[in-house]
């Protein structure tokens, strides 16, 4: 899929090849979201977000990456997100998951009437 973006009636949906990934084994302690973000995507040349983190795993989300680049690199994302301050990899540290993102039609979306507070109120 590429990226893009489609407008449909007065809604804007984007079309994204997104990536979850989730590391555990780490030590995660007073970290900024930002700093793993740069590391990640200096190293994985793509864009990521860090979307969770919890005392001893981070989730993210890379762009333009597969699932199984992300684990046939696996050792790189690790060194890549323990140069980060307040984030330290464990022996056992590992890529837990990476799967792509759940992708939906333009006709599913479009009979859709929830979607994030901000949406919400949009509509």
């Amino acid at each position: 899929m590429t990226e893009g973006v489609l407008i449909v009636a007065h809604r804007i949906i984007a079309v994204v090849d997104k990536t979850v990934v989730r590391v555990t084994g780490l030590e995660v302690r007073g970290m900024k979201p930002q700093d793993v973000e740069a590391h990640l995507s200096r190293a994985l040349g793509r864009p990521a977000r860090v979307i969770g983190v919890a005392g001893d795993s981070l989730e993210f989300d890379v762009y333009g990456l597969s699932p199984e680049a992300v684990l046939m690199d696996s050792h790189n994302v690790i060194r890549a997100i323990a140069l980060a301050d307040g984030v330290r990899a464990t022996e056992v540290a590992q890529v837990d998951q990476a799967e792509k993102a759940r992708t939906f039609s333009v006709e599913e979306l479009a009979g859709r009437t929830g979607g994030c507070a901000g949406e919400r109120v949009r509509l």
